[in-house]
């Protein structure tokens, strides 16, 4: 992983705070645009360690345990130890998680497959770079220690280093070489 770069691993379950610095929970997944160059984060999935209201709405009872879509205008900062939000709980605009894609529902651990639908490896981890308050993919991390004799994955990721001039680890499948993600697989162009 070269400098500057993050892990979405490591940013799961990272305290979410609100405008009165108030933790509300956790970051759950995020939502990205896969049609960008690059592909930029679009909404935040916060876990809610309970609330009674949902923006606006009041709940008939309090819920203790609810994931909430944020559009990524209502993040305000992003450091080390917390994801800041622009509101304070419970004014947070939401969204519908409808038609979008979730970097941990979608991608993590996804079997990859090439155009042809040939297996290829699960996808390990997903490297993102912040760039101010933005996120942006950068690439699918694969275990290659696992691969049998024959090394056709390191082959691949090589290919495909080269193809999109992405210098970096071995191990790396750039975010260009993502054709689309399939409810069953994450297909790569090779």
């Amino acid at each position: 992983m070269e400098e500057g770069q993050i892990m979405l691993a490591s940013l799961l379950r990272r305290e979410v705070r609100d405008a009165r610095d108030r933790e509300v929970g956790h970051l759950e997944d995020l939502a990205f645009d896969l049609e960008a160059r690059p592909p930029v984060a679009t909404d935040i999935a916060v876990h809610l360690e309970w609330t009674d209201r949902v923006g606006g709405l009041l709940l008939p009872r309090t819920v203790e345990d609810i994931v909430l879509l944020l559009p990524w205008s209502e993040v305000e900062a992003l450091d080390p130890e917390a994801v800041y939000l622009r509101h304070e709980h419970p004014h947070f605009e939401v969204a519908s998680s409808e038609g979008k894609l979730l970097l941990r529902r979608d991608v993590l651990n996804k079997q990859m497959v090439d155009a042809e639908g040939n297996r290829l490896q699960r996808v390990d981890s997903v490297i993102l770079k912040p760039e101010g308050v933005l996120l942006f993919l950068e690439g699918l991390q694969v275990g290659m220690e696992w691969f049998p004799p024959g090394r056709r994955m390191e082959r691949i990721v090589g290919k495909l280093r080269r193809r999109y001039n992405r210098a970096g680890e071995a191990n790396v499948i750039p975010y260009e070489a993502i054709l689309r993600v399939d409810e069953d697989a994450l297909v790569i162009r090779t």
